[in-house]
This record gives C-alpha cells, structure tokens and sequence, in this order.
C-alpha cells in the first residue's frame, strides 16, 4: 500500500512538472510576445517618429559623476519638427535652473541670460533626454526582438515571482564558461520588460522598468526607468507627461526675442526617489 501510495505521489509530481514546463514559452515564441507587447516593428520608435510634436515631462535624479551627490531635476523636452528645447529645474542638490533650444539658431538660457551656444553642444545635450535614448532598449526590443534576442544566445531558465509577487519569466544568456553574460525578466501576464542587463565596454549594464503605459496604437513605453552600472545606479526617470501634440506656448518657446524659463508642470504627487 505505501508502495502505491510512493509510486502515485511521483506521477503526480511529475505531472505537475510537466504542467509547469508547459506554461513556460519556448524561446522563439516568448521573443515573438515580448516584441508584439511593444507595438512590434510597425510600433515603438517607428510610431513615435511617425508623430511632428513630441512634448515629455519627467522628474530625473542623477549622481554626479565626479562629486558623487545626486542631483534631482524637473524636466520639459518639447520637440517640434527640427526644433527642440530642452527645459531643467533644479529640485534638489547643486546646478542652475537653464533651458537649451535649437531651431534657426542655438541658444541657452541661464542666470538671466540667453547666450549663443555652438549648435554641436546644444545637440550633445538634447541627445540626453531625446525619449528615443530614454526608451533604446524598449524600442529596439520592439523592432528587432527577435534578433536581438536570438543573437544573444538566451535560454528560458523557467518561472520566478519577484520581491512585488509578480510571476516572472526569466532568460538568461551564458558564455562558453558558463557565466552569466546578459538577463533578462519580463512580466508573465504582459510579456513586458522588467529588467533587462547586460555586460558593455564599461561594465554591466542594467535597465529596470515599470509603469507601462500604451499611449498610442502601438506607442508602448514605461513610465519609470531605473539606470544601473556595475550595481550602482545612475539615474531613475520619472514621467509625469508625455503628449504628441503642439504646445501652446510655442512662440515663448522658439521665438528667441519672447523666450524666457517657462515654467515646468509639476509632478501630480510625489515622485521623489532616493
């Protein structure tokens, strides 16, 4: 009788196991899911570029580089065709509030002044907080998933749930000796990135993500962004408004004779991270 009862106890527990190997998607089909979660190619980048305005608001806190303090600034990004301007209001720590714009010409407001600014370091400094930059990883991941991610030689190592209860899925990359070379865990309901790392020229490199919200058919981006390197992190992104639509204020904005620090949007509720 213990016997049968033994020998029952293990079909079952094989059975379960084999349930629980089923609700695990094979590697091509999970990359498929997490790049059509995205907006797939037709979405992301590619219907982002497909709109003329483009107006970001965001809350950044960053650790300086040499001092090692951290720096909190609000942020207005507004982009209109070839124009941009780039809005940034110290919120705590070191620096000065400032706005850098590029239409005809290129120019940077601070202390009370507008001053000419070579049209290549105004350009530098838009890159930083272009939202193509701020969401690389997303869109890319919806573009060229499946290369991507095929080309990093993943395997799906099985289901976890993480220090919020969500269940996980999790891929892992490995070299030829074994060590873990790139992760990455997406949300098992939304197929959505969680946390995405990798090893570069300057270390591993990691990305967290939450907040995911479809702003557009297609236009699939999170909200907050956490940025690590080497286990420290550099910076967390906050987004508190993201429209694709022509501001209002767009002569105080462009017209370099009106222009002036506008005011950003404050965030609705508390943002502030540490």
């Amino acid at each position: 009788m213990i016997a049968r009862l033994a020998a029952l106890s293990g079909m079952m527990l094989l059975l379960m196991s084999g349930l629980a190997v089923a609700e695990t998607p094979p590697l091509d089909a999970l990359v498929g899911r997490i790049s059509m979660s995205l907006g797939g190619p037709t979405g992301g980048l590619a219907a982002l570029d497909g709109f003329e305005a483009v107006e970001l608001v965001f809350r950044r806190t960053v650790k300086d580089s040499h001092s090692r303090k951290k720096i909190t600034a609000d942020h207005r990004y507004v982009e209109l065709g070839d124009q941009r301007r780039i809005d940034v209001r110290i919120i705590d720590g070191e620096g000065k509030d400032s706005a850098a714009v590029l239409s005809d010409t290129s120019w940077l407001i601070v202390e009370g002044g507008v001053h000419e600014v070579e049209r290549s370091a105004i350009e530098a400094q838009m890159g930083e907080f272009d939202p193509r930059r701020l969401w690389s990883v997303p869109f890319a991941l919806a573009a060229e998933g499946r290369q991507i991610l095929q080309a990093a030689s993943l395997e799906v190592t099985g289901q976890e749930t993480d220090d919020a209860g969500r269940e996980i899925l999790v891929m892992v990359g490995r070299d030829e000796e074994g060590s873990e070379t790139s992760r990455l865990e997406v949300d098992a309901k939304s197929y959505r990135p969680i946390r995405v790392q990798f090893v570069s020229s300057s270390g591993q490199v990691e990305y967290r993500y939450s907040d995911w919200r479809d702003v557009k058919d297609g236009l699939v981006v999170p909200f907050s962004r956490e940025f690590l390197r080497n286990g420290s992190r550099v910076s967390r992104t906050d987004v508190t408004q993201f429209k694709l639509v022509e501001p209002k204020d767009r002569t105080r904005l462009f017209d370099r004779e009106v222009t002036t620090l506008e005011p950003v949007p404050a965030p609705k509720g508390d943002v502030s991270h540490d």
